[in-house]
């Protein structure tokens, strides 16, 4: 009996092999997204993990303060310390010139704390003062090699420095200048690691030392920080909240997400596409089924025998999706690392993510099975002879019902719609099939729309500047705005202060950027949570809204506000939560500033808007041929950049797209087969009765694009819900992700889902209009 059942089903499987196809399509998609998300995740986590372990990256990096006493108790407690000068002065590089950071390094031996690895030429040495080391993103960018010269700005003036070697430092795999400025381009950022007598010369006299702990457990990560932000230290980092590191961590959890979320969307598909196919086999073989049963089959080997084509097609998906899981990983591996320079990449084979992924699709594929078979077990020969009675009887659909003008449509078109109702299993199988296509298309369009649209609102609504200018001698003059304004192109400059701050309010800080803007700036929007604008007024502070759970503060509370660019500490009241998509900022007028530390002279950049119709290219090179400028920063550049760095995100989720829409066409072939293959009596009815093909092939197509249509407007609710918890998902104080999705995309994915519909019916349309209708008869008749 067994092996009677197991020649059925591959005669079955053979049959149908289009529609099982398309079945195992599905859930290989699902296991390989899992498989390489999982091991892409695993990966990016031990490549990091064995770089920061090689380099001994710091797990707690403490600027100002008392950093020898800092330093000591780590030291006492078993940890590893370094003390270093870190400042950000000006870099000239061929002509060009960008806002740098010199990090101070042993010029004997590496560092305790935050080594590096060189990648070209040599270490630092004592016999070579000049000597430095260029961090490899800036190498990159500026085609630096060992033996080039380029020149440092100080306290003392310019100074010529030698490259001896080019760098990867764990502080820098992702060139991020602060937390808040994570996608700065490498010609506008660069690190300098140099002997440290030369970063002394090279920092102001207001500039605080820097140390670095390594080996810390949370425990004494945790006192240390008591100790630094009692003791008035300026910033207060543990590895967590390290820029490089956040962002690049960000990445990760962005993967670990979407190893569990994609996945369950594409394996529920793959299930939904399971039962339709089978429900729909087990309804056309109930005669083969009643026959069955009244031959001696118990009721137990029916249910195995059909519980068999869910293993089956489970354990060919999931085997297939397992090996392109591993494949898929390893290269997500290798095009992540090497897209961001991370000098040691770790590929590890896990036997348990392709188990888990085979578990993963066998299971899925044995629900969708389970309740078809069980319905296939439960079938007497009795009820096998009856045949299948009409779901409804007949009359007027609720359509015409709800909207008398229906009435009056032609006769093939009020058929259709009272076919919809008349099956209504078949029509919410539909109908879930098209919800749950549109759900794959809409989340992965969803989050590349609102990358797009909130990267635009960043740099063309909250950042209206179009340059921003740094000056050679210190706060920004009166003279030297003018000389800026006077520059053919420009058509307005407003002097700004921009600050490295810590704030901080009961024993919780925060590091951020202060951004001191005149009270009537037209350099920035302020866009405020909630909606509406906001304007900058007396000593108020602005600050992004992820500040609020930060550090627990809300509107109207005293912050206190640190910087080594303040004569000390100051007390300001925040006045509003600002929506900005990347960052959390803080702003305040400049003259309130001013005000509040006793100072009129805190400006120390320029921000700049160039006239309609300027030579961009024309206007920048004027302003780079200004001797009191020392540095001038593309902001429009800037925007570039900053897409251009999401490419890799942009790659991923177009992959995601693309198989949402080969699985989006899988389950409406699936479903739009078994729609017309369960009909087959009915349409040979039709051709007896003198019907045509065409005429056929119409009604079908009618009311398959009916149903989709009615499909579209809930599968577009679910998907736009399902599309903002995705983007939620990534919300942090580096970047807000609230979903915005165009409406173009809305009419696109709806106008796919009706031409998916019309394509994926092709095949069953055509099997009807070679329909044999002896063959049907007869077989109805057995």
């Amino acid at each position: 009996m067994v092996r009677l059942l197991r020649v059925k089903r591959r005669r079955d499987l053979r049959r149908q092999r289009a529609q099982f196809g398309a079945v195992i399509a599905t859930l290989f998609i699902g296991v390989a997204l899992f498989g390489a998300t999982s091991d892409a995740y695993r990966n990016l986590n031990a490549s990091y993990r064995t770089l920061y372990a090689d380099l001994r990256f710091a797990d707690l990096t403490v600027t100002g303060g008392p950093v020898r006493e800092i330093a000591r108790r780590a030291e006492a407690a078993g940890a590893l310390a370094s003390i270093r000068a870190v400042t950000d002065v000006p870099f000239e590089v061929d002509g060009s010139k960008l806002l740098g950071r010199v990090v101070g390094m042993p010029s004997d031996a590496q560092p305790l704390v935050d080594r590096v690895q060189v990648l070209s030429g040599t270490y630092l040495s004592p016999s070579r003062e000049r000597g430095v080391l260029v961090e490899q993103h800036m190498a990159s960018h500026f085609h630096l090699a060992p033996g080039d010269a380029l020149r440092i700005l100080g306290p003392g003036g310019w100074t010529t420095v030698e490259v001896v070697g080019i760098a990867a430092s764990p502080e820098y795999l992702w060139p991020a200048r602060s937390r808040q400025e994570v996608l700065v381009p490498p010609g506008d950022f660069g690190v300098l690691f140099v002997p440290e007598a030369l970063a002394q010369q090279l920092s102001p006299s207001s500039a605080a030392d820097q140390v670095a702990v390594y080996g810390a457990g949370p425990g004494l990560v945790s006192e240390l920080s008591r100790v630094a932000r009692s003791g008035g230290s300026l910033d207060v980092v543990p590895r967590s909240e390290q820029p490089s590191n956040a962002a690049l961590q960000e990445d990760v959890s962005g993967f670990g997400e979407l190893a569990v979320l994609f996945p369950i969307l594409f394996l529920a598909a793959a299930a939904m596409a399971a039962f339709v196919l089978l429900s729909r086999l087990v309804r056309s073989q109930r005669a083969e089924i009643g026959t069955l049963t009244a031959n001696g089959f118990g009721r137990r080997t029916i249910f195995r025998s059909y519980l068999g084509y869910g293993i089956w097609a489970g354990l060919v998906g999931g085997v297939l999706g397992a090996v392109g899981g591993v494949a898929l990983g390893a290269w997500i591996t290798h095009l992540y690392t090497s897209a961001i320079s991370v000098p040691i990449t770790v590929i590890r084979f896990s036997w348990g993510t392709p188990l888990v992924g085979i578990a993963i699709a066998v299971l899925a594929a044995v629900l969708a099975a389970a309740a078809p078979a069980r319905a296939a077990a439960s079938i007497t020969p009795a009820e096998a002879m009856r045949g299948t009675t009409p779901a409804t009887t007949g009359g007027r659909s609720v359509i015409e019902r709800l909207v008398p003008p229906a009435r009056a449509l032609p006769g093939r078109w009020k058929l259709a719609l009272r076919n919809i109702g008349r099956s209504r299993r078949r029509t919410i199988s539909t109908l879930v099939g098209v919800v749950l296509s549109l759900v794959l298309v809409l989340v992965s369009w969803g989050m590349l729309d609102t990358t797009s649209i909130l990267l635009s609102r960043q740099f063309d609504t909250v950042q209206r500047q179009d340059a921003q200018l740094y000056f050679a001698g210190g706060p920004a003059t009166a003279s030297e705005l003018s000389a800026a304004r006077a520059v053919p192109g420009v058509a307005a400059a407003e002097p700004a202060a921009e600050l490295p701050v810590s704030i901080s309010d009961a024993g919780r800080s925060y590091a951020t950027t202060l951004l001191a803007l005149p009270q009537d700036t037209t350099m920035h929007t302020f866009l405020l949570e909630g909606g509406g604008t906001g304007h900058l007024s007396g000593t108020g502070l602005l600050v992004g809204k992820a500040l609020s759970g930060l550090i627990g503060v809300s509107s109207g509370d005293l912050v206190t506000v640190a910087s080594p660019a303040l004569p000390g500490p100051i007390r300001l009241a925040i006045s509003g939560f600002l929506d900005e998509p990347l960052g959390t900022f803080a702003y305040v007028s400049l003259p309130g500033l001013e005000q509040a530390v006793g100072t009129n002279a805190l400006a120390n950049t320029a921000l700049l808007r160039f006239a309609p119709g300027a030579d961009r290219s024309e206007v920048l090179n004027r302003l780079q041929a200004m001797s009191e400028v020392s540095v001038v920063v593309d902001s429009r550049g800037l925007a570039s950049s900053a897409s251009s760095l999401m490419g890799l995100f942009y790659v991923f989720v177009g992959v995601m797209l693309l198989f949402g829409g080969l699985m989006s066409f899988a389950l409406m072939f699936n479903t739009m087969s078994a729609n017309i293959s369960e009909r087959a009596g009915e349409m040979a009815s039709l051709r007896t009765a003198g019907v045509g093909r065409a005429t056929i092939s119409g009604l079908l197509t009618r009311e398959n694009l009916l149903v989709t249509a009615l499909g579209i407007a809930p599968g577009l609710l679910i998907g736009y819900l399902l599309a903002a918890v995705f983007m939620a998902s990534f919300n942090s104080d580096l970047f807000t992700f609230t979903l915005h999705v165009r409406w173009t995309t809305l009419v696109l994915s709806a106008a796919a889902m009706l031409v998916v519909a019309l394509v994926s019916q092709w095949p069953g349309v055509r099997t009807v209009g070679r329909l044999d209708v002896a063959w049907v008869v007869r077989e109805r008749s057995v």
